[in-house]
């Protein structure tokens, strides 16, 4: 390292400097708006600070610049530091709602050349690199949330600095966070549409400026300050059950498969009889997933969530077959989607019912017998055994979206997953929760990171899930990750992530007769063995 110190920050008047790795990164003047019931909010004089005072802290110093405001009562700009971060945040005092956060509106000047997209999408590490003149948003994806990180770089610099986007518990009401570019600088926005309240008091969710070797480097500390913080609860992953490593078979895309030799749609071949198939197909082979995963549509109705009496006729029959051969049953749970659902158990918008809403009670309450239908031993319950959560990105966002408690954004989307995750622990305590998130919020929810879609004209299965792999591990050291179905658009794509499922998490099958694009043969189904006997072995060495 070139300096004692990882980060110093310099506090003046009107603005401070981030240093790190021996350079100067950023200059960022401290104006901010916090723009509420519809009017844009400026600082008198163009941020003329009336007091500036300093003070020693337990980690370093704490910077507060005293300003006066258009709209607020009174408005202050806190700059907290340490060697290793710093962490600024805007704090207001009256009332009003608020419909933005934007930081640094002047611009901050800079010496970064690119920053790293910390999402799960169709690109590999090279690819993920934006330069700075371009816009960026981090929002609700296939990770949702992903960690609302901007890992920064500079050309000939050995390291990297990271702008991330830290709240409080119970502060998560948003869904995005911007990087915005402009002539020579750039600046930051978190749109929070009129969805927070303040009444006396208020201070905005902050910005972290943390130092790191890489992209990954910065994520993980960046998740690390969250749990070291206090602001984030981790997870034990130490003792997990054994049969949560997997290996993991899905049914999805061989629901397809027997619904092209039907005629009959892919929902719904997520029915007992192409189960039971699928169950004895595995057999044959001579493949033992420690699971199967029920997916798209055995439900009767989204919102109930309850089996389809005409697609399953006895799912505890068919899960009780299941345990007798050592493997286990999730099934595929979509989020938010309020069919079947009375309107007192649904957000609104406009006067119209558009998502389940964890904060109603009936809806509480309904989530609860959910759970018990499908996951206890009880007669005439299923005897499940957890849940593939997807669609949780998908949810109700907007300045006119009415909860029956004022919660929105992020926090609602932990509102949701916590009531499931909670309902479903009470009934079965190693029910396994498989989701797509990847921000520290989150860590005490899932069990398992699911590494989400991959579209099939694609041929980088495992550099692209290899990416997001990195990211997960970053965000939660040694969670399970469910590798996911990649790679069927070719042979070679699919036989290349065969080879980087074990090495990357836990190997994932979607495909028994061959993935639409081509049709197995007996190589085939001897390289999805030995990919599971590798893995195998891996898991025996680790234990």
């Amino acid at each position: 390292m070139t300096t004692d110190k990882l980060l110093t920050v310099d506090a003046e008047l009107h603005s401070f400097t981030v240093r790190a790795w021996g350079e100067t990164w950023f200059t960022c003047p401290i104006e901010s708006a916090v723009d509420r019931d519809g009017e844009k909010d400026t600082d008198e004089d163009h941020c003329a600070v009336f007091a500036m005072r300093q003070e020693k802290t337990e980690t370093g110093t704490r910077t507060v610049w005293h300003t006066r405001s258009n709209l607020w009562e009174d408005k202050e700009y806190v700059l907290e530091t340490a060697d290793t971060w710093a962490r600024f945040y805007v704090r207001v005092f009256g009332s009003g709602s608020v419909d933005a956060l934007r930081f640094f509106i002047h611009g901050v000047r800079h010496e970064a050349s690119d920053y790293m997209m910390a999402i799960a999408d169709h690109a590999d590490y090279t690819r993920s690199m934006r330069f700075v003149t371009r816009p960026g948003a981090i929002e609700l994806g296939y990770y949702g949330p992903p960690p609302y990180c901007y890992p920064f770089r500079m050309e000939d610099c050995e390291g990297w600095v990271g702008v991330g986007l830290a709240a409080r518990e119970g502060q998560y009401n948003f869904h995005q966070f911007l990087y915005q570019p402009r002539y020579n600088a750039f600046c930051f926005e978190v749109p929070l549409n009129g969805q927070t309240s303040v009444r006396g008091e208020w201070e905005s969710q902050s910005l972290l400026f943390l130092p790191g070797t890489d992209g990954f480097d910065v994520v993980r500390r960046y998740s690390q300050w969250h749990y070291d913080a206090g602001w984030c609860r981790t997870a034990d992953h130490s003792n997990d059950p054994a049969w949560w490593k997997g290996p993991i078979f899905c049914g999805w895309s061989e629901q397809g498969n027997i619904a092209a030799k039907t005629g009959g749609s892919m929902k719904g071949m997520a029915n007992q009889e192409s189960y039971e198939w699928m169950s004895t197909k595995l057999d044959e082979y001579d493949l033992h997933p420690s699971m199967i995963m029920i997916d798209d549509k055995w439900q009767g109705e989204y919102g109930t969530s309850l089996p389809d009496p005409k697609k399953w006729p006895d799912m505890r029959a068919f899960t009780d077959a299941e345990h007798k051969k050592g493997r286990r049953v999730v099934l595929w749970f979509r989020s938010w989607y309020p069919e079947g659902l009375p309107e007192e158990e649904c957000i609104e918008y406009l006067c119209t019912a558009c998502g389940s809403d964890p904060t109603s009670r009936q809806y509480q309450a309904r989530m609860r017998e959910i759970m018990h239908t499908l996951l206890s031993d009880d007669e005439g319950c299923c005897n499940c055994d957890g849940f593939k959560i997807d669609f949780s990105n998908c949810m109700p966002l907007g300045k006119y979206v009415r909860p029956h408690e004022p919660v929105y954004g992020v926090e609602l989307l932990k509102r949701y997953l916590l009531l499931l995750r909670e309902s479903a622990k009470a009934v079965k305590p190693d029910a396994l929760i498989n989701c797509s998130v990847c921000h520290p919020y989150f860590a005490e929810i899932a069990d398992q990171i699911r590494l989400h879609d991959y579209v099939m004209s694609l041929r980088s299965a495992p550099e692209i899930m290899g990416y997001r792999a990195k990211l997960a591990r970053a965000v939660y050291g040694d969670i399970l990750i469910d590798t996911d179905g990649a790679g069927g658009g070719t042979r070679r794509d699919f036989r290349r992530f065969l080879a980087a499922q074990p090495k990357l998490g836990i190997p994932t099958l979607y495909f028994l007769t061959g993935t639409g694009c081509f049709t197995f043969n007996e190589e085939d189904i001897d390289l999805i063995r030995e990919c599971w006997k590798s893995y195998a072995e891996k898991i025996a060495a680790e234990s």
